[in-house]
């Protein structure tokens, strides 16, 4: 299991754990309402850091990638080159 699938579900299991707990507390319906919506803020800003780190990484990936594949194909090209001038000495 990836470290994100594990992440997202404690963020999950956390949420359901505290609602439920929430939902079967002694207290005031109103008190209730308020707790349930503080949390919501708390994980709902948890999952938003948590998704901008991924988004973040992912975005580093890509572009190590696309500059490792530059970085590839001007080699080619250049060895292509190399190898074009080498074939027509060769020619001469």
């Amino acid at each position: 299991m990836s470290r994100g699938n594990i992440l997202v579900s404690v963020i999950i299991g956390s949420f359901i754990g505290a609602l439920l707990g929430v939902l079967f507390a002694p207290d005031k319906g109103e008190n209730t309402r308020k707790q349930i919506a503080k949390k919501s803020d708390e994980y709902g800003d948890l999952v938003k850091t948590e998704l901008d780190d991924f988004v973040k990484t992912m975005r580093k990936k890509y572009e190590s990638a696309l500059n490792d594949t530059e970085e590839i194909i001007s080699k080619g090209k250049a060895k292509a080159e190399e190898l074009r001038n080498e074939v027509k000495k060769a020619m001469k």
